[in-house]
């Protein structure tokens, strides 16, 4: 049991949202502030429009376009630090213009890629600034982090095959050990790894890129043609072949062949079924909580795109997967594009056709880094192990792996980040997960203890200090 005791508080912060029933208004704005307020570490009730009076809320969070019964509910509290979301509507004319109360009028049914990642700011922003009786997180890094930093790439091509991944594996992890970064990752297409296993030694973690790699090399049919058998005939032969070349498991990583998500929700069952912790197939600005991981909902919201599965979550458990979605950060030269900062797709043309200057390309990587700690969020890198790689090999040039080496020596070394594997994120964030499902708050006198119990290592709380300045403050959780 992890204990912190905080002076100074009157009463336990209860933070809630008001959801309407599902296909009402106002559901999507609810279910997207529950969304980013787990992804925030916030411990949250919530609560159904008849219910609203029966609990005692410090901050609750209002959708504007619900039906005036939610007015009248909100009209019924004592008091309560109130923050109306999205559209505006019957709830929100009749709440907005209560003293105090924190409109925020952005809704998640008008985002789309290029806006979603500077709104979840706002929103964080809005909560802060409302929450003046407190409010209380886990923090989203461990040992306090301001940002956490993951790189990986993708193998889909053998030696011999444009752009042979396969050949730049080894190097790329020397170019990620001369850096002294530890947490490189490599999703294998694994028929690479039954053709040339040399080409895959120890010093990366390996993840699940399928078998063959369909729509590629190995398998001409695209993601989408194959039912849910063959789906998970290439997961289960490509775990299999790690374990017997490589003498490990894929940590229960998978990412999409090409990012082929047209068969989402069939990848999905698949992936649930056969127990996977992860997928990591989109950008951050897909997202729904603008590059923080999420667990994907079951079906779509709607039918625009921006509500796909994938890009979505849901309020119940039951309504979305148990595995987690593993955002890529965006590409700073390319907001449009929706797979996240990839180095064979940035400054335009590509780095791997290698016709932009290697120091063009650390500026890209460290562009993302920067953005990650003023957002205090995850900057999630796709580094190809050819571009990794490169220039290690005769006849490569110029040494795109040497401004990659120098940009990780110089990310990894940084106080304020907190260098992940890509399944070290994903058991990171399952475990915080569960941390803030248990965390309690009780209120004693002119203080609150705040109760943890299994903290993973390296866990911290956050707090707005009840009408202090609206900003999150590190506490540490005493082991």
């Amino acid at each position: 049991m992890s204990d912190v005791r905080l002076d100074g508080w009157t009463c336990a912060p209860v933070v809630g949202v008001v959801v309407p029933g599902e296909g009402r208004p106002g559901w999507t704005d609810a279910a997207w502030w529950l969304a980013l307020l787990e992804a925030w570490g916030v411990p949250v009730v919530v609560t159904s429009p008849r219910d609203v009076a029966a609990t005692r809320w410090t901050t609750l969070i209002v959708p504007g376009c619900a039906d005036v019964s939610v007015a009248d509910a909100v009209d019924g509290l004592d008091r309560a630090d109130i923050v109306v979301c999205g559209s505006d509507g019957p709830a929100g004319e009749a709440i907005g213009a209560r003293a105090g109360v924190v409109r925020y009028e952005r809704s998640v049914d008008a985002l789309d890629p290029w806006t979603t990642e500077d709104a979840v700011d706002a929103a964080e922003r809005a909560f802060l600034t409302t929450a003046r009786s407190g409010a209380i997180a886990v923090w989203r890094w461990p040992d306090g982090k301001d940002l956490a930093l993951v790189v990986d790439g993708d193998v889909d091509h053998p030696t011999g095959v444009d752009p042979e991944c396969a050949r730049y594996v080894a190097p790329a992890i020397e170019t990620a050990r001369r850096a002294g970064y530890r947490g490189y990752g490599v999703f294998a297409a694994a028929a690479n790894v039954d053709a040339e296993p040399s080409s895959f030694p120890a010093g990366a973690e390996y993840y699940n890129h399928s078998y063959t790699h369909p729509y590629s090399h190995w398998n001409a049919r695209p993601w989408e043609d194959l039912d849910e058998a063959e789906m998970r005939e290439e997961l289960v032969r490509s775990d299999e072949a790690f374990r017997r070349h490589l003498g490990a498991d894929d940590h229960r990583m998978f990412r999409l062949p090409h990012f082929q998500l047209e068969a989402c929700d069939r990848t999905y069952d698949v992936l649930e079924g056969l127990g996977y912790l992860a997928d990591s197939s989109i950008g951050g600005n897909v997202s729904v909580t603008g590059g923080l991981p999420d667990h994907p909902a079951r079906r779509a919201w709607s039918e625009r795109p921006e509500d796909a599965a994938y890009a979505r979550t849901h309020p119940d458990a039951a309504g979305r997967r148990p595995f987690l979605q593993l955002p890529i950060s965006s590409d700073p030269t390319a907001p449009e594009f929706r797979h996240g900062c990839c180095s064979y797709n940035t400054l335009g043309e590509g780095v791997r056709s290698r016709t932009a200057e290697p120091g063009a390309y650390e500026d890209v990587l460290q562009s993302v880094v920067d953005r990650a700690a003023d957002r205090r969020g995850l900057a999630h890198l796709f580094i190809d192990p050819p571009d990794a790689g490169y220039g290690r090999l005769n006849g490569d040039r110029p040494d795109y792996a040497f401004a990659v080496e120098r940009w990780l020596a110089r990310a990894a070394s940084r106080d304020d980040v907190a260098v992940l594997s890509t399944a070290g994120l994903a058991r990171w964030w399952l475990a915080r997960e569960r941390a803030v499902s248990r965390l309690t708050v009780s209120a004693r006198d002119d203080r609150v203890e705040v109760h943890v119990p299994e903290a993973p290592a390296g866990a911290s709380l956050v707090v707005r200090q009840p009408d202090g300045d609206p900003v999150w403050r590190p506490i540490p959780i005493p082991e």
